[in-house]
């Protein structure tokens, strides 16, 4: 039987080797996502630099009641402090200025007295160069307003933590069982996101890879025309089955890999934007310690998960007639498995009963959950991992048997 598999899987995998169409429809869009992620980083920041260069044409009315602001304005690399044109509103209509700051009379009395003041602001619809300008415009008067509060706080001997008479030191209590090293877990990004959002992630993940190459491995044998001949060799349905369901796993995990280095890179660019360059290499060892624990429990978990989805996949396509009824499958699964990831994220509750972990694909994804969250029981987790492989051994001899019926096998031909 293991022969059989192991000839089948080398027969699909050079088929699939092959079908270069196939293959850019199943790692074409993870490996893309990246590229053109980086091209549009560099399209923007190449638009930013070339109508931004010369600096953003804005008017600050009655700047003289707030010098400091308006030095504060003029140290922007982005701005342009222009003078008044004759028409401000016709102007900003025209896209001649992006924005127009006014300062009211007497504002520079009312801030002398520690009165509040307000600004008007107001910017123009041509573009997107007019919202870098507000966003500039607002980074200035942050500024301006930190220099004032300090300076106010000062005459009065207080320091900025006088402003923060309560404060807030957020803890995490210590998961129970055994619980995996979360990739990422900060105050911005709490580990327990990760318990949330992993599930639904895995679960399309998995279903943008091996799932429709099953489908071309049994129905299109079917209307290929080459299911006749390879039922007339004496190799065991079981190795048969066995060895597409193979092929289709890898293909699964190489998916949900991708995927996984994708997101990688986004959590650490992110990361590295957010905390500056200074520990990054640090940062990056800390990560890809952490990721090596992540990645075997989801081995772990996916393994027996993917095997019952795509055994599940194949007995229903053996049966098919056409691709047209195993796209229809294909399609109930893709909106059912996704329903059945939040029903487990958010409807089952903390600590269930034990049964809970023994169910179909629930189970599962339960497991998942409290693995990268608050911890589950060894026992718990025994049983998820148990329970998934006699479904995904169930599945394969679901398979099995619907590639050993011949009307199921002929249906269609």
């Amino acid at each position: 039987m293991f022969r059989v598999m192991r000839t089948i899987f080398v027969r699909e995998a050079r088929d699939l080797l092959r079908d270069k169409r196939a293959l850019l429809f199943l790692f074409a869009v993870p490996l893309a996502v990246p590229l053109l992620g980086a091209v549009a980083g560099v399209f923007v920041v190449w638009q930013i630099a070339r109508q931004a260069g010369q600096g953003i044409p804005i008017l600050v009315v009655n700047g003289d009641q707030l010098p400091g602001l308006v030095a504060k304005l003029e140290e922007s690399q982005v701005l342009d402090l222009v003078g008044m044109p004759s028409d401000p509103e016709q102007a900003l209509q025209s896209g001649e200025l992006m924005a127009v700051l006014e300062i009211p009379p007497g504002t520079g009395a009312l801030l002398e007295a520690e009165e509040p003041i307000t600004l008007k602001l107001t910017s123009s619809r041509n573009g997107w160069l007019p919202d870098f300008a507000v966003l500039a415009i607002q980074g200035a008067l942050s500024d301006y307003g930190n220099e004032v509060l300090t300076d106010r706080l000062s005459r009065r001997d207080l320091g900025r933590e006088w402003l923060e008479p309560i404060r807030l030191e957020r803890m995490t209590a210590a998961p129970t069982g055994v619980a995996a090293t979360a990739v990422v877990a900060s105050e911005e990004a709490p580990s327990s996101l990760t318990s949330i959002f992993l599930p639904l992630l895995v679960t399309s993940w998995a279903l943008s890879g091996g799932l429709s190459l099953v489908a071309s491995m049994t129905v299109g044998e079917k209307e290929r025309h080459t299911m006749e001949s390879l039922l007339v060799t004496p190799a065991s349905r079981v190795g048969i089955v066995l060895g597409k369901v193979a092929l289709s796993v890898v293909v699964s995990t190489i998916t949900i890999g991708l995927w996984s280095l994708d997101s990688l890179g986004y959590t650490f660019l992110l990361s590295a934007m957010s905390s500056g360059f200074s520990g990054l290499a640090a940062s990056f060892s800390v990560q890809f310690g952490a990721l090596g624990l992540v990645v075997l429990w989801l081995a772990l978990l996916m393994l027996p998960f993917m095997t019952m989805a795509n055994g599940l996949v194949a007995a229903v396509c053996t049966f098919a007639k056409n691709y047209r009824e195993s796209g229809l499958f294909l399609t109930v699964l893709q909106l059912l498995l996704p329903g059945i990831a939040l029903l487990a994220v958010f409807a089952v509750v903390t600590r269930p009963p034990a049964a809970v972990y023994a169910l179909p694909v629930v189970g599962v994804l339960v497991a998942m959950r409290d693995l990268f969250g608050g911890g589950i029981a060894p026992g718990a987790l025994v049983l998820a991992w148990g329970a998934a492989a006699l479904y995904a051994v169930g599945s394969v001899l679901l398979a099995a048997y619907a590639f050993s019926r011949e009307w199921a096998l002929m249906r269609g031909v």
